[in-house]
């Protein structure tokens, strides 16, 4: 083929993809204001779409953002609770999370699987030609279930490595006139040797502003390594929440050395943004700065221009101007001037030199400590960086010590079940201490012979022993109550100690779909489920903890 022909076929699929982008739809007939953007940073993981706000309310229409089937259902008491995965015809994959219920023929669909399972929780990929959808068709209503925090839609782009996209870029508009707001800005040696201002720590610098984009800091007096870091946040129209950056840059003299740009990533790596923020201070003040530099072990894709990772030298007697600018999706920016003198002290202020602790966890290897009752193991990869910390084990206590350190791979705790007395073993825990010696449940396990705890957070831990049925109390009936006119049946179950592990609903020995919402207990039943034959009916809840502790509600109702 000749060559302008090539150029020719590239700019038609060019073309022919950026149009099909700006025909999707918004997934709600809403303006849309958002409290959540895409490559947020949040709590071991990067945000993977739109949070869209429904004014505080559920049950607001949820449209197909373009032509394409169903392919994907599931149902969680946490994450995205319910959930709608839509593919098109174009590669993309369009998502719709914390919904409050399905379109009748979705609901119908998925009612069925979950009745064949006789489980609420359910994962299901439905045949190309089961579930097609329309562009604008509706599909679901907005909700607040699996893990939300309030009511609103959670809206994705995926695309055919499942790598969620900024769906900005496909069409979604967002009206947006309001420029980043800069909360902090700090200043990091980053060898042995550099300094800022003759601290060989992180260093806060003092900004002024200059106009309503550009601020400047007071200049520094800096040698050697340095890189930067921000705390900040960006702002829609009509919206207070503090939302996400979407563009990063840094020059050093008019030379681009930094970019990073929030258009795609991998979930794979998205626990790789515990990498991209000073987690020591952040672990301590709950406030993230960003860093402006790549680490040696960050392996994310979302940098679009490096040199050195990011890293600025300074030299003696040389003066350097450095520039930040924050961007959101609509190019509102502003921008930062840091001055910098290089100035080599004659004496530079250092931290004291404080003993190792104990205990060395490499990366690249599995390690296990062994004590007199704990046998701790950590796992290879643990952390992003191989690290020291102290350990104290006494009798049924054991004390992880160590700040600082953001944890990949959960660390397992070894307790010896002959050390329990056999009429406690099935009721004992690993707990972890929190507060005033408040027991939390880990992940537990039991083999022959060990108790086994599984935890991605340093603290004290113990063995504890629940031995207390779950809490169940009906909420809109009482027993041989005449249930005509409901439409529901409604519960409230809690087990304080180790929470929730399943319950199991039955009328007539028939088993029954309750949907569970864990932010509030209630269970719920919905009667047009299932046709029930007769006036008089017996109804059994089973609900059991963590460690099997179970509660069974008989009653009988009678309905016609």
């Amino acid at each position: 083929m000749p060559k302008k022909n090539i150029i020719l076929v590239i700019l038609f699929t060019v073309q022919s993809i950026l149009a099909q982008q700006d025909s999707l739809r918004p997934p709600l007939d809403i303006p849309m204001y958002l409290s959540g953007t895409f490559g947020e940073l949040r709590s071991n993981h990067f945000h993977s779409g739109l949070d869209i706000k429904t004014n505080g309310k559920e049950g607001l229409p949820v449209y197909a953002v373009d032509d394409g089937y169903v392919y994907r259902i599931k149902i969680r008491h946490n994450g995205y609770g319910k959930a709608l995965y839509v593919r098109h015809p174009s590669g993309l994959i369009s998502v719709y999370g914390h919904l409050k219920t399905f379109n009748p023929r979705i609901e119908s669909y998925i009612k069925q699987k979950q009745y064949e399972k006789q489980s609420y929780e359910i994962e299901v990929f439905p045949y190309e030609i089961e579930l097609p959808v329309k562009k604008s068709e509706l599909i679901a209503y907005s909700g607040n279930t699996g893990g939300s925090s309030g009511a609103h839609l959670h809206f994705e782009l995926r695309n055919v490595k499942e790598h969620p996209l900024n769906p900005m870029s496909y069409g979604i508009k967002v009206a947006d006139h309001v420029r980043p707001v800069l909360q902090a800005i700090f200043a990091y040696p980053l060898e042995r040797n550099a300094h800022v201002n003759q601290s060989h720590k992180r260093t806060k610098l003092n900004f002024k502003k200059l106009n309503d984009s550009t601020f400047i800091t007071d200049t520094i007096m800096a040698l050697g390594e340095l890189g930067f870091g921000v705390i900040a946040y960006d702002l829609q129209d009509y919206s207070l929440n503090h939302n996400g950056l979407y563009k990063i840059s840094v020059s050093l003299n008019g030379l681009p050395v930094f970019q990073q740009v929030m258009e795609e990533f991998s979930f794979a790596r998205s626990h790789f943004v515990n990498t991209i923020i000073d987690y020591p201070y952040y672990e301590k003040h709950r406030r993230r700065i960003q860093k402006l530099w790549v680490e040696p072990y960050n392996p994310l894709e979302i940098y679009t221009h490096l040199i050195n990772d990011g890293k600025i030298e300074i030299d003696n007697r040389k003066f350097y101007k450095i520039d930040i600018q924050l961007s959101d999706f609509e190019q509102n920016t502003i921008n930062i001037q840091i001055p910098v003198t290089g100035y080599k002290p004659g004496y530079v202020k250092r931290e004291k030199q404080v003993q190792s602790p104990l205990f060395y966890v490499p990366v690249k290897r599995k390690t296990e400590y062994e004590f007199d009752n704990w046998t701790v193991i950590f796992p290879k990869n643990n952390s992003y960086t191989a690290y020291h910390l102290d350990i104290e084990a006494k009798d049924k206590y054991i004390k992880l010590i160590k700040k600082g350190i953001p944890l990949r791979k959960s660390i397992q705790l070894i307790y010896p079940l002959h050390l329990i007395s056999p009429e406690k073993r099935k009721y004992a825990y690993i707990a972890r201490l929190v507060g005033k010696n408040k027991k939390r449940y880990i992940y537990n396990k039991q083999n022959d012979n060990n108790l086994i705890g599984f935890t991605k957070r340093f603290g004290t831990y113990s063995i504890a022993y629940d031995s207390i049925s779950p809490f169940v109390k009906p909420i809109n009936f009482k027993s041989k109550a005449n249930l005509t006119d409901y439409r529901y049946l409604k519960f409230y179950i809690a087990d304080k100690q180790t929470g929730i592990k399943s319950y199991n609903g039955y009328i007539d020995d028939q088993w029954i779909l309750f949907e569970y919402d864990y932010k509030t207990g209630k269970l719920t039943y919905d009667f047009s489920d299932i046709e029930l034959i007769g006036n008089k009916h017996t109804l059994k809840l089973i609900v059991t903890d963590k460690l099997d502790n179970k509660t069974v509600y008989k009653t009988i109702f009678y309905r016609k």
